[in-house]
């Protein structure tokens, strides 16, 4: 197990008992290992999952079990652009973002920002999916061909709760090859709880 770092301000309270503690690591939450069984309910935990991904925990009970650990809300964001694509060798590029989705995610919805337009072809439109389900994570093949602000992807289409850990897959699609498809960037928003 990695070292965990510790903040404390005030460990106990008199009238309310041991307070809860902020921490920090490189480990996921181990529900019934030292020092996550012991700290108190309330307490969080900051996990460095890798350089560029961190995830908040807050102890929810005290049964020294994984699901102890809790989330919440959480968003999977990442900005891409069309030279990060791997052509299909047709009309569709794919991408598999770099963070996946957990066991025990419910994915609530996916939505695109600050979206500069996949031109160069004369439509471009986009699915996100789980690499077996092309469209798993939104509803219909929205248009990513113009500039926005902000573009949601509808409801998810496919099955919401996971079973398994799943790599999310972008599939841009055009109407000509895919290396017509000469600018564009976007980042991806998808937010689930755990």
């Amino acid at each position: 197990m990695s070292v965990i770092s510790n903040f404390v301000d005030q460990p106990f309270d008199f009238i309310l008992g041991e307070n809860p503690q902020l921490r920090w690591g490189t480990s996921a939450p181990d529900g019934d290992a030292e020092p996550f069984k012991s700290l108190p309910v309330g307490s969080m935990y900051m996990y460095a999952q890798s350089a560029t991904i961190r995830k908040w925990y807050t102890k929810r009970a005290n049964g020294q079990r994984d699901d102890d650990w809790a989330m919440g809300m959480h968003c999977v964001q990442q900005r891409v652009a069309y030279s990060d694509f791997t052509d299909g060798g047709s009309t569709s590029g794919t991408l598999a973002l770099t963070e996946t989705i957990p066991v025990g995610a419910w994915v609530q919805r996916v939505i695109l920002q600050n979206v500069t337009g996949f031109t160069g072809d004369t439509t471009a439109v986009i699915t996100v999916g789980d690499g077996s389900d092309v469209d798993r994570y939104n509803a219909g093949t929205p248009s990513v061909y113009t500039t926005a602000n902000a573009i949601d992807l509808g409801a998810p289409s496919g099955t919401q709760i996971h079973t398994a850990a799943a790599t999310v897959t972008l599939t841009i699609t055009g109407t000509a090859d895919f290396t017509s498809i000469s600018a564009g960037n976007a980042t991806v928003r998808i937010y689930y709880l755990l």
